[in-house]
């Protein structure tokens, strides 16, 4: 029989894993032998195993690993994906992208699955007796945030598919599309009961990365805001516009209430040291330190891989945890570098995102080296350098965005943003395209080696940031808006952002207050953070973005801003001629 949804409790319970709670995890596993899903989940444990359950695949399949990094910053104006192979190259550069596609398959089929957790638990928590009410009301806001949460994944990628709000049990044989506008309508319904129940601190307190009270203000400011997408009449589009201003402007103006405040500079956002009790962290899906605990026990999260140029094995320098993982550079399915576009948005004379965020420089950190005539034609150095030294400490390698004049005389290896592009293009010259800015917001430096899978850091994926942003878009974007107030929140962000001293340099006014401004202001700040093919898809801008700067993606056409409903679940259906496939797959 044909199940389009692999759906697991009704034949066994699955193992829940604790890869959602951060610390002192006690999540148990709940699969007494036997027993039915009416049964189990009509219990306190077994309704808490269900809930647990909904978690999992947000650590095990997205957030940490390669497909998701591919569907949301892949594919945009920031990111070239310099691998090229297999469906690395359908999913970043829309080559060969088809409906067999299989991360497309497993991201439907996850999300689903989550979807129908959720559904399961939605429908039975009010009758389940708890000790603590506190407990049931925060489970049963966690269910439906997690349900909208999956739902806006969902809708965006695929478009109007198959909205279910109650729990499949049996095989599905058809499926009817659902309009955008009633995913939406359930979103924001669900995120409000999610707020009416979810407390300020997770409960227990110890298990960071449930959903709590900020987590679904911040999702419905997102979600309302995304739905002005698909409105036509401006009145309609103000509607949702201040329905998200109303959220993220509550944040805003309740940090201390709901217990989230932003660091005093960018380079403490990302520090490791912050990242398990991160303050500016809205919502994080977690990775635990115990290897068994996680749903992915040998790679649980492998952020940190695939934003890195290639350093070791050049002018010396050998792999480090301090620099990380360079085994990714054209290699594999993903090997992320920014584009041109991307480097010279920063201004790193007065923005101190750039340095605190992106690599440029590397020590010699193995011992002295003496230069050799192979690595000085690699550099194109002059053979007068032959046996000149770099020592232990000293700058060996540097890859910048910057233009250096004298970058072939200098005493180490140089490559400038010149040799990394040509003009709007990653360079055909192999020695010097895996040669570029790494982003190190993802670095890990507890990994078991440099060139390990196993990070643990927890992901985060909305920070308070993002409230400005959104507060900021809707005020130039809504009728009667104050692009005056945009801008007073945008430098708040920016003055943050500033290096000592140059707060002044980094203040903008109302006149600089237009979509395309804040687009650019949201590309320094979240680059790398699986927002920005949302944003772009959201604005109406991926296409023209896409064709105006990555040059390197130029099979983009509009029809992209829908994924191709999987050709699994079309296969599955008996009614696909009905149901159909999004236009131009």
């Amino acid at each position: 029989m044909k199940n389009w949804i692999q759906y697991f409790p009704h034949k066994k319970l699955i193992p829940l894993y604790c890869s959602v709670i951060l610390c002192s995890c006690s999540l148990k596993e709940f699969n007494p032998g036997g027993t039915t899903a009416d049964v189990v989940f009509a219990a306190q444990e077994g309704m808490n195993a269900l809930v647990n359950s909904a978690y999992v695949n947000y650590g095990g399949q997205f957030y940490g690993r390669e497909d998701l990094v591919m569907l949301t910053e892949g594919g945009t104006d920031l990111w070239i994906n310099i691998a090229n192979s297999g469906y690395g190259r359908q999913m970043t550069k829309y080559e060969e992208l088809t409906p067999g596609t299989g991360q497309l398959r497993n991201t439907w089929n996850r999300l689903y699955e989550i979807i129908n957790y959720c559904n399961a638990g939605i429908e039975r928590i009010d009758a389940v007796p708890y000790n603590s009410a506190d407990e049931k009301k925060a489970r049963k806001g966690e269910l439906h945030f997690l349900r909208a949460y999956s739902y806006w994944h969902i809708v965006e990628f695929y478009g109007g598919v198959d909205l279910r709000t109650h729990e499949t049990k049996t095989a599905v044989l058809t499926a009817q599309r659902s309009p955008v506008s009633a995913f939406y309508d359930l979103m924001l319904q669900d995120l409000d009961v999610a707020i009416a129940n979810l407390p300020v601190d997770p409960v227990p307190a110890t298990d960071i990365g449930r959903a709590t009270l900020k987590a679904a203000y911040g999702l419905k400011a997102r979600v309302a805001i995304t739905r002005v997408a698909y409105e036509t009449s401006q009145a309609e589009k103000d509607r949702y516009y201040q329905i998200a201003k109303d959220a993220a402007t509550y944040v805003i103006n309740n940090q201390a209430a709901l217990k989230v405040s932003l660091y005093a500079t960018a380079a403490e956002v990302f520090a490791p040291a912050n990242n398990k009790t991160n303050r500016e962290a809205m919502f994080v899906v977690t990775h635990s330190t115990v290897q068994s605990l996680n749903p992915q026990p040998n790679n649980p999260n492998r952020l940190h891989m695939w934003f890195k140029a290639k350093y070791s094995a050049k002018a010396g320098v050998i792999q480090s945890l301090a620099y990380g993982n360079d085994n990714n550079a054209r290699s594999g399915s993903m090997c992320m570098m920014p584009t041109r576009r991307l480097l010279e948005l920063y201004n790193e004379q007065v923005d101190g995102r750039y340095r605190a965020w992106f690599r440029e420089t590397y020590n010699q950190n193995a011992s002295n080296y003496t230069w050799t005539a192979d690595d000085l034609a690699a550099f194109e150095k002059p053979a007068s350098m032959l046996g000149t030294r770099i020592n232990q400490g000293e700058i060996a390698l540097m890859y910048t965005k910057q233009k250096i004049a004298d970058k072939r005389t200098r005493p180490y290896a140089v490559v400038d943003i010149d040799d990394i592009y040509n003009g709007d293009r990653v360079s055909t010259n192999a020695r010097f395209n895996i040669c570029f800015p790494s982003l190190t917001k993802f670095d890990d430096p507890n990994l078991p080696a440099p060139n390990s899978n196993f990070g643990t850091k927890d992901v985060i994926t909305m920070r308070l940031p993002e409230m400005y942003f959104i507060a900021a878009e809707c005020e130039v974007m809504m009728s009667g808006g104050s692009k005056a107030r945009a801008a007073e929140l945008i430098n708040v962000i920016r003055r943050r952002a500033a290096i000592a001293g140059r707060e002044s340099d980094m203040t903008v006014n109302e006149s600089q207050m237009t979509m395309d401004f804040l687009l650019e202001e949201k590309a320094r700040e979240f680059c790398g953070e699986h927002i920005r093919w949302f944003d772009l898809k959201r604005t109406g801008k991926l296409y023209d973005y896409v064709k105006a700067y990555n040059k390197d993606i130029p099979l983009i056409q509009p029809f992209h801003v829908l994924r191709p409903i999987p050709q699994m679940f079309l296969d599955a259906i008996t009614n696909a001629a009905e149901f159909g496939q999004n236009t131009g797959y």
